[in-house]
């Protein structure tokens, strides 16, 4: 099976595996909701993070996209160490949460016109949204609670009393009240998903 192909494959298992752990852990709600629900988000957003950093790396050694199409690439490796090697860059790890870093990098990478960063700007709200809230369940930080804050008051409006991330997920998105924020954020992984990938 091809790199790439399967990437993708594994991306939309992992995706599948989190909503359906974000639904059993409202149904019912319990002591175990908020924590199954952060979860499922952190799982979702772990899964989309390594899909970036690993279609990245394929597309470094010349993969193709699952549909046949070619990445040109302006850093090209022949093997997948060396690729990782060029992208770590002497670093243990490096971060796929900032929609504006993975931008630039892409841009150095594949040229300020590529079709990685084509696949994710429609996305580049929600995944700004998803990484605050990433960083709140992942750090106790005062910056993080400030910015969790100002993301419930921007998409709720008003002073909404929402404790933590787990609350504002499963709150009802505005534009389609039938479906959660979470709902909504699956979904745009997903579409970005399959753009990414091809």
């Amino acid at each position: 099976m091809a790199v790439v192909l399967k990437l993708k494959r594994s991306f939309l298992t992992a995706l599948a595996e989190c909503r359906a752990l974000y639904r059993h852990s409202l149904m019912p709600r319990a002591p175990h909701t908020d924590a199954g629900v952060e979860a499922a988000f952190l799982q979702m957003y772990k899964s989309w993070e390594s899909l970036q950093e690993e279609s990245t790396i394929a597309f470094m050694t010349g993969r193709l996209r699952a549909d046949g199409r070619t990445v040109p690439c302006d850093v090209s490796t022949k093997t997948e160490h060396f690729a990782r090697m060029l992208l770590y860059q002497e670093r243990r790890y490096i971060l796929w949460t900032n929609f504006d870093d993975v931008k630039d990098r892409w841009d150095r990478i594949f040229g300020k016109a590529n079709l990685l960063v084509d696949a994710i700007r429609p996305a580049a709200t929600e995944l700004k949204q998803m990484s605050v809230l990433r960083n709140t369940i992942a750090h106790s930080s005062v910056v993080a609670n400030k910015s969790f804050y100002e993301l419930t008051k921007n998409q709720l409006g008003g002073n909404p009393a929402i404790a933590r991330p787990a609350g504002f997920l499963a709150h009802g998105y505005p534009r389609d009240p039938a479906r959660t924020y979470f709902d909504r954020y699956a979904d745009v992984l997903e579409v970005a998903a399959i753009s990414l990938t091809g």
